[in-house]
């Protein structure tokens, strides 16, 4: 398509098939640009946000297991405070 700038536009009644084919080629190709960029910053965003709820998620993963290793801890020792007060129970009953 010779001649097609916003000054000299073609007639497109005067184009041949492959002319109006090329031409609307092109229309979809400069539609499609704007949403391939919106497309890919949306997929960029999503991974963003993914990425900072797996940190976060690693982040209280970590402090679960603390919390728990110390619950655990605190268990041992009331069952072990558990026995010897039951030892004491039966020696003043005995």
């Amino acid at each position: 398509m010779k001649g097609d700038t916003p000054i000299e536009l073609v007639d497109i009644t005067k184009l041949s098939l492959d002319d109006h084919e090329a031409m609307l080629y092109n229309i979809r190709e400069r539609r499609l640009k704007p949403v391939k960029a919106y497309e890919e910053l949306t997929l960029m965003k999503e991974e963003a946000r993914k990425a900072n709820c797996l940190a976060q998620y690693e982040r209280q993963m970590g402090m679960f297991e603390k919390e728990l290793a110390r619950v655990d801890k605190a268990m041992e020792k009331v069952e072990a405070r558990h026995i010897k007060l039951r030892a004491l129970k039966l020696e003043i009953d005995g």
